[in-house]
């Protein structure tokens, strides 16, 4: 395994960083998760899966955490949200997890819409859910005393 570089981590195998919950930050957190899948080699497979979960959990976050949030991306609670990511590496699995101060939201009991119906029957909305859902191996969730923590794993 490449080592890490340029990246705080809590033991050996794991990447922290933290962001704000924004649109840009949104972007900067896909790269960062890149350079890491890039460093240590991930499949195309596991990185496009990471990508799709990261960016599913953090635009929930972006439009529904803040307290007089709206649901519109370019509304941008004040103050922001904090959101801190960690990526473990493990022999046989990755696990990202997501962290921020929004409202509660339990991903994990939350309903999805269904997608396998007609596309003018799938309701708009709730689709990344079901997208988190299919592509991560394994979810948890965890109500924080300031938030929310969602794990996703991933088997290799």
């Amino acid at each position: 395994m490449i080592p890490f570089q340029n990246h705080h981590f809590n033991h050996p195998n794991t990447c922290h960083k933290a962001f704000i919950g924004t649109i840009d930050d949104i972007s900067a957190a896909a790269q960062w998760v890149d350079t890491i899948a890039v460093e240590q080699q991930f499949p195309e497979q596991l990185v496009f899966a990471l990508q799709i979960c990261l960016e599913e959990l953090l635009t929930n976050v972006v439009r529904h955490g803040g307290a007089k949030s709206s649901g519109d991306l370019s509304e941008v609670p004040i103050p922001p949200l904090n959101v801190e990511i960690s990526i473990s590496i493990g022999a046989q699995r990755v696990s990202m997890t997501v962290e921020d101060n929004g409202k509660p939201f339990d991903v994990v009991n939350a309903p999805a819409h269904r997608i396998d119906q007609p596309l003018d029957e799938v309701q708009p909305g709730g689709l990344g859910i079901q997208l988190i859902r299919n592509f991560a191996s394994s979810i948890a969730y965890e109500q924080t005393g300031l938030g929310n923590r969602v794990i996703v794993e991933f088997l290799l």
